[in-house]
């Protein structure tokens, strides 16, 4: 892979539906992030598909979430490849679209997300269908005996992008393991790999997922690159006792919060609060040697916000990068950098985070 991709976001697989009655198609309006904010853009309804998933059933479950209806899904009519490249030509991210048809007569609700759901007379659809990623699709609606075409969505990065105090590839490592992206996730190490940066470091940085996405997730991130990153390395021994180490960082962490926030979790369960000390702090972010502390805080900013729908912790871990030295600006790069293929609405509710550091 080019080491010269600042903000690579791989490659994913969408579904679209068409369902059209009584000379109207059913259109979803809902927010994508263009331009570097937050834009509303009617489209048909679909959504990328998830691991294990095949097109038809990735369609129903889409068109449930965002119509509030049951679409039954028939032939494939379209298919759409999409790039989307700087103002100097430097491949961001792909995406391949896929259209059937579907039959629908209810009338729709707005989902989760969604900010308006309705039947559009067919004439109007052209001119609602004004995203930058759209004049393909428009060209297929006004003749219909094509069955591909490509999309190339043109938008430069912003020169101010924040950058975070960690090199943005350990960022996206990071990101791509704990959502499970496997190809993203050895592009990336081998780009990093190849721009000097050191195996020891991508090893340390998978180690970092596991007390937020589980054990699965980072075997199967090392598995993926296990060859690309060479010979492991030996465990290195541990530092004095786990318990105590893990409550001085906890607190490091979470400042004159840290009592109140252990509260919480021993009045959840007194062992969740136990293994989070010993083995989160004491254990994972206590570790010694190849990232620093405020770096590890910045990798967790990353990977929740990968994740999604983890508020509060992700606002806990922006608040603590900055309690252990960060900069607000270095928190925003920890979530700019985070591909919008791994999870739009998740950047978008981040970015919405910020605004209470």
């Amino acid at each position: 892979m080019a080491d010269h991709v600042p903000e690579p976001s791989g490659h994913r697989d969408a579904v679209f539906g068409l369902a059209r009655r009584d000379g109207r198609t059913l259109l979803v309006r809902n927010p994508r992030v263009t331009g570097g904010g937050r834009a509303s853009w009617w489209d048909l309804p679909g959504g990328g598909v998830e691991a294990g998933e095949n097109l038809p059933n990735a369609l129903e479950r889409e068109w449930r979430e965002e119509t509030c209806t049951e679409g039954r899904v028939g032939p494939l009519l379209f298919v759409m490849d999409g790039a989307k490249r700087t103002g100097a030509g430097v491949l961001l991210y792909t995406w391949r679209a896929f259209f059937f048809e579907v039959t629908c007569e209810a009338e729709p609700t707005p989902g989760a997300g969604i900010d308006e759901a309705a039947w559009v007379a067919d004439e109007e659809v052209p001119e609602r269908l004004a995203a930058p990623y759209h004049a393909a699709l428009r060209r297929w609606l006004a003749d219909p005996a094509t069955s591909y075409d490509t999309a190339t969505w043109v938008e430069d990065v912003p020169d101010d992008e924040p950058e975070a105090a960690l090199p943005r590839r350990l960022l996206i490592i990071a990101a791509a393991a704990a959502v499970g992206d496997r190809a993203l996730l050895a592009r990336e190490v081998d780009a990093a790999l190849a721009a000097g940066e050191r195996s020891e470091r991508i090893a340390e940085t998978l180690l970092q997922i596991v007390p937020y996405c589980g054990y699965p997730r980072a075997i199967t991130a090392f598995g993926a690159v296990r060859a690309a990153l060479g010979a492991s390395r030996p465990p290195a021994p541990e530092a004095g006792d786990r318990a105590a180490r893990g409550r001085e960082v906890f607190r490091a962490v979470y400042g004159e919060t840290a009592d109140a926030v252990l509260g919480g979790l021993e009045a959840l369960d007194p062992m969740l609060a136990r293994w989070t000390i010993e083995h989160a702090y004491g254990r994972v972010l206590a570790r010694e040697g190849d990232l620093s502390l405020l770096e590890r805080e910045l990798l967790a900013v990353s990977v929740l916000t990968a994740l999604g729908g983890l508020d509060e912790p992700l606002l806990g871990h922006m608040r603590a990068a900055l309690r252990v030295g960060g900069t607000a600006e270095q928190v925003a790069g920890a979530v700019a950098v985070v591909p919008s293929s791994l999870g739009e609405q998740r950047k978008l509710a981040a970015r919405s985070l910020l605004e209470r550091l």
